[in-house]
């Protein structure tokens, strides 16, 4: 086997540690090839020339990066990074250690090569693997599901095989596809007409704000509901706004988001419908990968992108295009707001100022852990400013804020920090909020923590609720956990990129690969 020994044995330690998957049967077909007897030396040199492209190949398959064909379809949006975000994408890959210790086996190797046979170690190291995934499999056992400080779940729960999660899912499915949101009509009439304004934000998610410390920022402490265990279900932008636009029917499988949905599946249906214009405004263009021509397609958002004449850009993306700065943004709307005569507004507002990648204009900041905290700070600062300026105008209001889906900064084996491709929990739980602004009282009970999971047909159920029972037209003091106790419960916790499935059973979270097949999501770093 010669020098492919040092590939099996850098590949078993991989796949031991968590960095990579193994196939078992294609590895054995690979390394059986290679130490097939051939009587011709051309026919041998021949075969290390075949092996190299397929040993790759084959390296990149036990991989949990996205299949070739997902990468090429990605090209397009890759070919438009900037150099020095590329360059740091690359960076990324290469762990010192994880080298080291390559290295180390490398050397190992070569010293035993010299006395023992070494491809007997590698075809019982291979055959030992489907061992190992059945003894990690055992490790399981049913425990209470209390994630993120969710309530506990006093029912024990079965064990997880590759049937039972299947099943699961696709009852969850079933589930969620009966699930509909229906708003009132003519809830502009009303003696007290408020504005609903949606802040969508990319690339924000618990994991990354407990990475930068930042888990108890007190901008999120003012909120008159906060949902912590709420699941976006989405890694990417373009999914996670198709979700949230069709959020008043349930979660549905990532494919059914791109096919005609029903007229009543739409959030904005459901708020035109309830009296409210319908506008639209970034502190980007929108054009990267067509976003927001995905807000008309497939969210029937058609209002007119909010024009960006006089505001300061503070930022640049990942693509080098300019990144407006967020309260700039939202106050240069807010002007046109006082002016419009419409009684109810609904703003859909989309921010990147937290993407991978983005740089501060006049600020040098490290790349990742540092340059997000700046930006967070900067991103909750603005919103905060923002609130305050609609506070101060008396107008009635009510703020949405609901994350994308996270930036993973910190990443972990299974993915490097900042890929996206599986939608971990680290990406897709994120910090979600609902503030009323100039109630003609101070509320009663206080914020109320929603702490069973949900997701954004939850979220939906509470905008709905806030339309029906109008807490800006009570004569007394609003109780919060009247609306608080409407919000629908979204159980279990799934995730889903391009076939690619993350699903909560217990406390354990299980990755679905695109081919069907279950295994244990291992979040180590």
């Amino acid at each position: 086997m010669g020098i492919w020994a040092w590939y099996f044995f850098g590949k078993l330690y991989l796949a031991a540690a968590g960095y990579i998957g193994l196939h078992v049967l294609a590895n054995l077909a690979f390394a059986a090839a290679l130490v097939l007897p051939l009587p011709r030396p051309w026919m041998r040199i021949a075969r290390q020339v075949a092996a190299l492209p397929l040993g790759v190949a084959l390296l990149y398959y036990d991989s949990w990066l996205p299949s070739i064909q997902r990468t090429l379809s990605l090209t397009g949006n890759v070919k438009q990074f900037t150099l020095p975000y590329l360059a740091e994408l690359l960076g990324r890959f290469v762990d010192l250690r994880v080298l080291a210790i390559l290295i180390a086996i490398c050397v190992i190797v070569a010293i035993l090569g010299r006395k023992l046979r070494l491809s007997t170690f590698v075809f019982a190291g291979l055959l030992l693997v489907p061992l190992g995934i059945k003894l990690a499999a055992l490790d399981w056992h049913p425990q209470l599901a209390a994630v993120n400080g969710a309530a506990a779940v006093t029912a024990p729960v079965a064990a997880a095989t590759p049937e039972i999660l299947e099943q699961e899912l696709q009852a969850f499915y079933r589930k969620e596809e009966a699930r509909r949101i229906v708003f009132p009509a003519a809830a502009a009439s009303n003696a007290a007409p408020f504005d609903l304004v949606i802040l969508h934000i990319c690339s924000l998610a618990w994991d990354d704000m407990d990475y930068v410390g930042e888990r108890e920022h007190p901008f999120l402490s003012s909120f008159d509901f906060q949902l912590p265990n709420f699941n976006t279900g989405a890694s990417y932008s373009g999914p996670a706004a198709a979700r949230l636009l069709q959020a008043s029917c349930g979660q549905t499988p990532e494919d059914q988001l791109y096919k005609p949905r029903p007229p009543e599946c739409l959030l904005v249906n459901g708020l035109q419908n309830a009296g409210f214009e319908a506008q639209l405004a970034m502190n980007h263009d929108g054009h990267f990968d067509d976003f927001i021509g995905l807000l008309s397609q497939r969210g029937g958002l058609h209002a007119p992108l909010l024009n960006h004449d006089g505001v300061a850009v503070r930022l640049h993306a990942f693509d080098g295009s300019p990144l407006y700065g967020d309260y700039d943004m939202l106050a240069h709307w807010w002007q046109q707001r006082l002016a419009s005569p419409a009684p109810q507004v609904a703003l859909y507002y989309n921010s990147i100022t937290m993407h991978d990648g983005n740089t501060v204009d006049g600020v040098k900041l490290a790349s990742g852990k540092q340059s997000y905290r700046y930006r967070l700070d900067q991103l909750f600062g603005d919103l905060q400013r923002f609130i305050d300026l609609v506070q101060s105008s008396g107008r009635r209001a009510v703020v949405v804020l609901v994350p994308e889906h996270g930036a993973n900064v910190r990443g972990d084996r299974m993915q490097i920090a900042g890929l996206r491709e599986i939608p971990s929990p680290a990406i897709s739980l994120g910090p979600t909020a609902v503030r009323l602004l100039n109630l003609p009282q101070p509320p009663s009970g206080g914020p109320q923590r929603i702490e069973q999971p949900t997701a954004l047909f939850g979220l939906v159920n509470l905008i709905q609720s806030l339309v029906r029972d109008n807490p800006f037209a009570a004569t007394g003091s609003v109780d919060l956990a009247h609306y608080a106790a409407a919000v629908a419960q979204t159980e279990p916790s799934v995730a889903e990129n391009e076939r690619t499935v993350v699903m909560r059973h217990g406390k354990e979270y299980w990755l679905r690969s695109p081919d069907g097949s279950w295994q244990k999501y291992d979040a180590a770093r």
